[in-house]
């Protein structure tokens, strides 16, 4: 016969949390303590498995991942500040124009003449992420057989792919423990990544990576593949990957869900513990007699079936709860994950409209710069002194305010302006002298009048074509 320990016992795991307790602040589900012995969900993805995703960066998503990876500048809200100082950079990148000269060369080498498209990736980003279980399991390693088991298989995946690791990043200030990592574009070979990476490479790039995790975790699996898991019942939605939009919506709605289950799964738990308690005090009521009649023995007989019953529902009301719990922590990774997919793009959409407002101003003030000279020019107002070989205008704010390498070239067209118009008043005052001393010499009488007709027409075709700044 079950006693009173058994209920409390079991009181305790709900109410105190060690059926499923927070594991610091990854917000992963610890199963150290009470690991019931369930089934596992052959539609769903494995909680044990580790995963690698890999994705080609064009040179500006490129500039932003490594801003990202690096935690260079702002930062989406999603990082927690207060633990970067804990990430660990294994592999810094190089600079971004040399990986893009290196494609090229390979290209070329491989008979390619064809210039690279602005939209050509540079490096391809690739995350090594876990599952919840998995999760817990990495993280008991030592810092060091971690570091080594993100290292190896970087460096394997691209020998895989006959490419190049350029950069190694581990995160630590976000919800979960994961490792960035940057491959060259290209591979040896000159081809892009992006023609080997199809469904059955990446599949290969998915058995690598528990390959490589096993040897140093024995108890980190594979993913479950996507086909397999429809075959095991599961809803094509629930295998494909969702649009931000879709997330959003659907997301929000299964963590509602789940929320409203477990909040039901323990109201449920704690009608059982008072109807556990109350048929335990009825039970113990009867065993305190000496003796009992034969209806009380009966009596007695019932409520020890009675409560064999509630305990046996219980212990399966518990594991449902336990059930319900994980699928809201995998929903509530998955929001995560999303949100920081989401806080990247937003953060890159930011940044690319500054940088737009930048130019676009940037632009205006150059306009202005060149616009300004152009005036003064025409009004008469640019002036080139040659004996200190400085230009003057009358407002040089427009110039000024221009960036300095512009600014340097705008001061030179200036300089070139007032430069060349002073030479140009210096010639038409230097041929008004002669053109008025031929006109008094061909004012003479003794001069014929075919000859000074001629000679006029001369002086006058001078004067026409001379310079001016008209």
């Amino acid at each position: 016969m079950i006693g009173l320990a058994f209920i409390k016992y079991m009181t305790n795991i709900v109410y105190s949390g060690m059926v499923l307790n927070f594991h610091g602040p990854r917000g992963c589900l610890s199963h150290d303590t009470y690991k019931p012995k369930t089934r596992p969900n052959a539609t769903g993805s494995n909680p044990n498995a580790v995963s690698v995703r890999i994705e080609p960066k064009t040179m500006s998503k490129a500039q932003f991942q490594r801003r990202h990876d690096f935690r260079i500048g702002a930062q989406p809200a999603y990082v927690d500040g207060d633990l970067s100082h804990l990430n660990r950079y294994l592999m810094e990148l190089r600079p971004l124009p040399d990986i893009q000269r290196e494609n090229e060369a390979l290209r070329r080498r491989a008979g390619r003449t064809r210039k690279l498209k602005s939209n050509a990736a540079v490096v391809t980003a690739s995350i090594i992420t876990f599952g919840c279980a998995a999760q817990n399991v990495f993280n008991r390693l030592p810092i060091k057989m971690q570091d080594r088991a993100f290292t190896e298989l970087a460096q394997e995946i691209a020998v895989q792919l006959n490419t190049q690791l350029e950069a190694l990043v581990v995160h630590l200030d976000e919800t979960a423990i994961h490792a960035h990592f940057t491959l060259r574009a290209y591979t040896d070979s000159g081809e892009p990544i992006s023609n080997a990476t199809r469904l059955g490479d990446m599949a290969a790039l998915q058995d690598l990576a528990a390959e490589v995790m096993q040897r140093y975790a024995p108890e980190i699996e594979r993913g479950r593949k996507k086909k397999d898991r429809l075959q095991a019942g599961a809803d094509y939605a629930d295998t494909r990957h969702r649009t931000v939009k879709q997330l959003h919506e659907d997301l929000p709605l299964e963590r509602n869900a789940l929320e409203a289950e477990i909040a039901d799964s323990e109201a449920k738990v704690a009608e059982q513990r008072a109807s556990l308690e109350k048929t335990q005090r009825l039970l113990e009521k009867l065993e305190a007699k000496k003796e009992l009649t034969e209806k009380e023995a009966k009596r007695q007989e019932t409520y020890s079936r009675r409560l064999e019953k509630k305990q046996a529902d219980m212990v399966a009301e518990m594991k449902a709860l336990e059930a319900r719990r994980s699928a809201l922590e995998e929903a509530m990774r998955r929001v995560e994950a999303e949100n920081e997919a989401v806080g990247m793009d937003r953060q890159k959409v930011k940044e690319e409209m500054a940088a737009v407002r930048r130019a676009k101003d940037t632009y205006k003030t150059e306009v202005s710069a060149i616009e300004a000279v152009l005036s003064e020019a025409e009004n008469e107002t640019l002036s080139y002194d040659p004996e200190t070989e400085r230009t003057t205008m009358k407002d040089p704010t427009p110039v000024r305010a221009a960036a300095p390498k512009l600014r340097k070239q705008i001061t030179k067209l200036a300089k070139r302006f007032a430069f060349v118009e002073d030479k140009l008043f210096t010639r038409i005052f230097r041929l008004d002298a002669p053109i008025d001393r031929i006109r008094t010499f061909l004012s003479r009488p003794d001069i014929a009048q075919e000859a000074r007709q001629e000679a006029e027409a001369i002086v006058r075709d001078a004067v026409e074509d001379g310079p001016g700044l008209g």
